[in-house]
């Protein structure tokens, strides 16, 4: 399935080339980067975007000043915070619900029990069609494609302290121009930080049924730190004698690191490639 962060650049580049250049200068500045999208949303380069914006930025005793320019700067700067929380993620919703589901899978993963659990961080009903797993038994945590009035959520892991905020730095003597400059970073990054932390109260039932869990399989997510606090409420709740088994795709030292900072002790980890699962 094309079903990579990468493939989502190149369906973006094709459909909205403009949030695709303002995604590659502020975002993903190495195409290499898309693969790692999520936690590249919490380093956007708004020193680039405010730079950017102050060639706008028009000093009120100029020559050539007009009233016509006070908002300039602002609307530089609202249309490139706009075009990464507000665009971006609606294209890649779009690209989601778009993604094609073969008839039947070149390589099946053999160890997928229907009558099991499934905490999906997928959004297509893959599990679904393919392994005949019932909805009720698969949590889409990140919305499902299926459903056309979910949200579709992407986004960072960073959750900000007061002392991040841009508008820290405001005070009477700051441009007003600025001062709205400073609040559309802070929007930004609040609108695409992932809520994880709502999510997991909004889905406290389903976490809470994992309690007689004793074995736990990890298929072909990287237990990156974005999704750091979902493997730590699984940790939390299943049997502590659980046995926990995690593919990689390339690199077995990073996903035993990797498992190992969630918390899973090592005598209960095994670590196999997807395809021998």
């Amino acid at each position: 399935m094309a079903s990579k962060y990468s493939d989502f650049a190149t369906y973006l580049e094709h459909v909205d080339q403009e949030t695709f250049r303002i995604a590659e200068d502020y975002v993903v500045p190495d195409r290499d980067l898309w693969s790692v999208l999520e936690e590249c949303l919490a380093q956007v380069d708004v020193d680039q975007i405010e730079d950017h914006a102050a060639n706008f930025l028009m000093s009120y005793g100029a020559d050539d000043w007009s009233d016509s320019g006070h908002h300039d700067y602002e609307y530089e700067m609202e249309q490139i915070c706009s075009a990464i929380s507000k665009d971006l993620r609606r294209n890649f919703a779009d690209w989601v619900r778009q993604i094609e589901i073969q008839a039947s899978p070149a390589f099946p993963v053999r160890c997928i029990d229907p009558n099991a659990s499934f905490l999906n961080f997928n959004y297509t009903p893959t599990l679904q069609r393919l392994y005949d797993v019932a909805d009720n038994r698969v949590l889409h945590i990140h919305g499902s494609a299926s459903d056309v009035a979910a949200d579709i959520i992407l986004g960072h892991g960073w959750d900000r302290r007061a002392s991040d905020l841009r508008s820290r730095f405001t005070n009477e003597g700051t441009d007003v121009r600025v001062a709205g400059g400073f609040q559309l970073i802070d929007d930004l990054l609040a609108e695409t930080f992932k809520p994880t932390k709502d999510i997991l109260a909004r889905n406290k039932t389903f976490f809470e049924g994992l309690k007689t869990v004793t074995e736990v399989f990890v298929l072909g997510h990287s237990l990156a730190p974005v999704d750091g606090m979902y493997f730590h409420a699984v940790l939390d709740q299943v049997h502590p004698d659980t046995q926990w088994t995690v593919s990689y795709y390339k690199d077995e030292n990073a996903t035993r690191s990797a498992a190992e900072d969630i918390g899973i002790a090592g005598s209960r980890l095994r670590l196999r490639p997807l395809n021998a699962l």
